[in-house]
């Protein structure tokens, strides 16, 4: 017996050791220009493994040929063809291929999604097809075609022929022979045809489908969205005018166990909702629901397509599904009494940028409910040698708002498990964008709780007269297709779609969401609306805003002003890939908008791209004058040297370190050892880091900082940690207890900004007037806020900062002055005066005052 359970093992050891898995993949290019394109290839499950490129290495009269083995016994695998690398993806999602007794053969086809398992006729096809009006069709095709032959060309609504007016081409600069082409009809169709079969036939060309795209903002619908509860009853409204119906799938919840997921293929009821106005659709179902599961299921475009609720408000575990339920049981006690933290001016904000788990998922925080919502609850909580944590370490710094990265429902998080170590993620990949993020919830199954939960922390902030800011992530989705609950529901629409059909990725993370159609401009205005309304959000970053139409963000802050007077609206000014932002920070004009200043980060640390570049902070030369814009505020101060974008003080947020690349304290530490002129000590290294916040927080505009870059916090020197382990990430506040004196410096400029409105003047005229720079020695910025600005009490007040790592001479204004920041200490109250010529310490700032 023991002999064959022996034989049995290494029989199943050698099968392991020796098996495999074969891929052979065939790829035919219309164009015939196959240099630089490979495969990449990663296993599906086990979950984790990485992917890697394989090379076309054979050609054949289909096109060019790769055989993949994989030294692994596998059922699936992802499959993307690319451009060099990551130049270009030939499709934009990803796409799978299933495998059966470690073998699979696959033909694919240029700017085709569908993966063939025999080989697929290469004859002429359209690429893509879409209507951008009711009489306007756009496509683009694999070869030219003649547009003065409109005779060559059919077009089919549900098999019934509809006259064409003429084909043009659809770039001007094209002679009539062209792949890219309009085709204008006689009569425009009507609302009703967009759900219909439309074909596109041309005279020696495959079939091909048309798309409803552009035309769809003429259905604009301004009704209800989303479910809306009552105890009798609830209502259903979806929007997909492409549909020819839509059926409302309804799950009924364990009673044993309510969280418990369905069966998808069991729902308990389906319901056939009716198509109402604009493309929305609309269902009533009796009884109370309170609890219930749902899902959409679609019919367009001759597939059957399902998807959770775009509008969801509440989900299961995962995001699974849509779920009902009261909102009125989500709610805190006291919460009818919460508000939004009054802000006159967005410079009088202090942002503390902070990740859910970061704040209190270290041992060190001895905070209890670790990486959660509710860990930011708890009061008093204290690390090693007494230090705050969590909560307590945001009052004790003084901080007047939190900037929370994403905590709306994205793809990646690990819900089931909440194991930060192996799913850990920034959350920059939205899937829902009115539902909170359940790996946060200490009950994800539960959907009540992962709100009630978010509502609990954003009232206990407020309590503390700390403003809640999210970073929200509209420009792109985790995913498309079935990955997409918004290109289920409408295919192609939400999305920015090129020539050939393929989802645009100026984004650079596989797809752009196209805020200027009308639809997804609503979505936004609704979700950040919501956001405001039942969780009493104070403000929002937009990630990649450049992406953003400026007209949509326009309208983002009208509205949210009309709700909240003090909302603060910020985000990245850049656009992606090369791309000219369509909301820009040369693109201002007079809006309430804030943007990130890379101007003056770059200034204070150097190169965000090459860490050997150092920054003021670290003695670089020539830095002098690019601080003073950041000191103004980023206006226009002189109209020579000293111009930048804003018109306002309040559109610049001020920072030196965020969550991208790597930590401030990181980048000098590698900028240090890679110097060859000197060696840098420790003590260097804090004094660079004090100066830094020093210049921060002293700058007109508004003041960002990272978290954990108050005691000088490192990630091992990650430049990129949005996934790496949570132990990584988190706040060590061992390091707090070990740079105390850093700490201590931040929490005393802040104490300084709140209590001396001098800097933080409200207009560029204040600014102007106010503020003026002295002559100073090489690698010194000094400079003057004068005469009671901003309505301060302090007369004249003096700041200087010294770049350099040796001691500098100052000669002081006359007068005696007060001195309340030097390089070893800062805060409101006098340390010293001086008078005449003032040593600086190397790598300082120093201020002082005179009545």
């Amino acid at each position: 017996m023991k002999r064959l359970l022996l034989l049995i093992v290494i029989t199943c050891t050698v099968l392991t050791l020796f098996a495999s898995t074969t891929l052979v993949v065939h790829y035919h290019r219309f164009d015939g220009d196959y240099e630089g394109w490979n495969l990449w290839i990663w296993p599906v499950e086990p979950i984790g493994q990485e992917g890697k490129s394989y090379q076309f290495t054979e050609r054949d009269d289909f096109g060019v040929k790769a055989t993949v083995v994989l030294d692994m016994d596998l059922t699936k695998v992802g499959i993307i063809v690319r451009l060099g690398e990551w130049l270009m993806k030939d499709v934009a999602k990803d796409r799978f291929i299933e495998i059966e007794n470690g073998f699979a053969e696959v033909w694919i086809l240029q700017g085709v999604e569908e993966i063939y398992r025999q080989r697929p006729d290469t004859s002429p096809r359209v690429f893509f097809a879409k209507l951008k009006d009711f009489d306007l069709i756009e496509a683009y095709s694999t070869h030219s075609v003649d547009t003065t032959k409109a005779e060559k060309f059919v077009v089919l609504v549900d098999d019934q022929p509809v006259p064409i007016k003429l084909v043009q081409k659809a770039d001007p600069t094209d002679i009539h022979q062209t792949r890219y082409f309009q085709i204008k009809l006689a009569e425009p169709l009507k609302e009703e045809d967009l759900c219909r079969d439309i074909f596109l036939k041309i005279e020696g060309f495959k079939e091909a489908r048309v798309y409803a795209v552009e035309v769809l903002d003429k259905l604009y619908y301004d009704g209800p969205l989303g479910c809306i509860y009552t105890p009798n009853y609830t209502e259903f409204y979806v929007w997909s005018p492409v549909s020819k119906s839509v059926e409302l799938l309804l799950y009924k919840p364990d009673e044993n166990n309510p969280y418990r997921l369905p069966n998808e293929n069991q729902p308990e009821k389906v319901v056939s909702m009716k198509r109402i106005e604009n493309g929305a659709w609309y269902a009533k179902v009796d009884g109370n629901l309170d609890g219930y599961f749902y899902r959409y299921r679609y019919h367009s475009y001759g597939k059957v397509r399902e998807g959770v609720d775009p509008y969801s408000k509440a989900v299961s575990i995962a995001g699974r599904y849509s779920v009902i339920i009261d909102f009125s049981k989500t709610n805190p006690d006291g919460w009818e009494k919460d508000s939004f933290v009054k802000l006159e001016s967005y410079v009088d904000a202090i942002i503390y940028e902070i990740h859910i788990a970061d704040m209190t998922g270290s041992p060190t925080s001895n905070v209890v409910n670790k990486a959660s919502y509710l860990g930011l609850t708890e009061e008093e909580t204290r690390g090693p040698n007494g230090v705050t944590t969590g909560l307590a370490h945001l009052k004790e710094l003084g901080v007047t708002h939190v900037h929370i990265l994403p905590i709306n429902d994205f793809y990646t998080g690990d819900e089931f498990n909440r194991d930060f170590e192996k799913h850990y993620n920034w959350g920059y990949d939205p899937y829902l964008y009115m539902t909170p993020e359940g790996m946060y919830s200490l009950n994800p199954a539960d959907p009540y709780a992962r709100i009630r939960e978010v509502k609990q922390m954003i009232k206990v902030l407020h309590d503390n007269n700390i403003g809640v800011i999210l970073d929200v992530v509209f420009p792109h989705t985790y995913g498309v297709g079935e990955l997409s609950p918004l290109d289920q529901a409408v295919p192609y629409y939400y999305y920015r779609i090129d020539r050939m059909g393929q989802h645009m990725n100026e984004s650079g993370c596989g797809n752009t969401t196209a805020s200027e159609r009308l639809m997804m401009r609503r979505l936004i205005l609704d979700a950040v609306t919501w956001w405001v309304k039942e969780y009493h959000v104070d403000g929002f970053r937009f990630d990649q805003m450049g992406l953003i139409d400026r007209e949509t963000m326009l309208l983002v802050e009208q509205k949210l002003r009309e709700i909240n007077p003090s909302v603060i609206i910020y985000g990245e000014p850049w656009g992606g890939l090369g791309v000219s932002p369509r909301f820009g920070k040369h693109n201002l004009m007079d809006a309430r908008i804030a943007v990130f200043n890379d101007g003056i980060r770059d200034a204070i640390r150097g190169s965000v791209f090459d860490v050997s570049v150092k920054g003021f902070a670290m003695s670089a030369v020539g830095r002098e004058n690019r601080i003073k814009r950041g000191v103004v505020g980023s206006i226009n101060y002189d109209g020579k040297l000293i111009v930048d974008f804003a018109f306002s003080p309040e559109q610049t947020i001020n920072y030196v370190e965020c969550h991208d690349n790597h930590t401030f304290w990181d980048k000098n530490v590698l900028a240090a050892q890679l110097d060859k002129t000197r060696s840098w000590t420790e003590e260097e290294l804090k004094n660079a880091q004090k100066l830094a916040a020093a210049i921060i927080l002293t700058s007109q505009g508004v003041p960002f900082l990272h978290a954990g870059q108050d005691f000088c916090r490192t990630k091992n020197f990650n430049g990129n940690s949005y996934n790496a382990p949570l132990s990584l990430n988190a706040l060590d506040y061992a390091r707090k207890s070990q740079f105390i004196d850093v700490f201590e410096y931040h929490k005393g400029l802040i104490e300084l900004r709140k209590t001396h409105p001098a800097f933080r003047m409200r207009t560029a005229e204040q600014i102007k007037k106010h503020l003026e720079f002295l002559e100073a020695p090489r690698k010194v910025v000094a400079f003057l806020i004068k005469d009671h600005a901003n309505g301060d009490e302090w007369k004249d007040i003096l700041v200087i900062y010294n770049g350099n790592v040796t001691e500098t001479t100052f000669e002081l204004p006359e007068g005696e002055w007060n001195v309340v920041v030097d390089g070893y200490k800062a805060g409101a109250e006098v340390l010293y005066k001086v008078q005449g010529t003032i040593l600086l310490t190397p790598l300082s700032a120093f201020v002082m005052y005179r009545n």
